[in-house]
């Protein structure tokens, strides 16, 4: 499918979605549970936990009965994190050049992400300065998706409706965020859940490298 012009805004998630950043999570997660004196969990174990903000990865992380320990361990995962934040973290293959060319098409770019919204702007800009318009990540204010808030007051920033609105994740919580939101969803098999997964979710289109989004609009 060729651009008619319809798709007038894309929505990207973050982790696993525009930037690999499963390996600076792992650390950051093994690193506050250590603190507090239990096992580290494995970096493939942390790759399941992630989606659902940092209070939900830390309380998946810590052992059966130790959820007292949520809010401390959360805290220092937090602070741990911001100073290790691209140690390994890198734009996926073709990422870069997609948003490029979405942008020389005229195409409004927002981010939207259950990652705090501090880390999650300083990783935007980093390796996107400048490009996405809007910045959307887990904070009080609003609830994480799969609730649509998020989706909808970035849709609201950049003043584009649902059916001029395109979701990128990589996750079943992103196929159910674009779903309630009420906008189209294209899900990429390169991030931290398998396509088997995405599809399970109800996903109905999903990408194997990011040049294939273009041809979504």
């Amino acid at each position: 499918m060729s651009y008619d012009g319809r798709i007038k805004c894309v929505l990207f998630d973050m982790d696993g979605t525009l930037c690999n950043t499963w390996l600076d999570l792992a650390r950051a997660v093994q690193a506050a549970l250590a603190h507090f004196g239990f096992a580290p969990p494995s970096d493939e174990d942390v790759l399941r936990f992630v989606g659902n903000g940092s209070l939900k990865l830390i309380e998946l992380a810590l052992p059966e009965g130790k959820k007292e320990y949520i809010a401390d361990a959360e805290k220092y995962f937090q602070q741990y994190y911001r100073t290790h934040l691209t140690v390994h973290t890198l734009p996926y293959e073709g990422i870069t050049e997609l948003v490029m060319g979405l942008r020389t098409r005229g195409i409004k770019l927002g981010v939207v992400s259950n990652k705090s919204v501090v880390p999650l702007k300083e990783i935007t800009e980093k390796f996107f300065p400048g490009v996405f318009d809007a910045v959307y990540g887990g904070c009080p204010e609003m609830p994480l998706k799969p609730a649509p808030d998020m989706i909808k007051a970035a849709m609201a920033q950049l003043n584009v409706t649902e059916t001029e609105t395109l979701y990128v994740g990589d996750s079943d919580v992103d196929v159910r965020a674009a779903k309630n939101a009420g906008i189209s969803g294209v899900f990429c098999a390169w991030g931290f859940q398998s396509e088997d997964k995405l599809v399970a979710a109800g996903a109905e289109r999903v990408v194997r490298h990011p040049s294939e989004i273009l041809a979504c609009l």
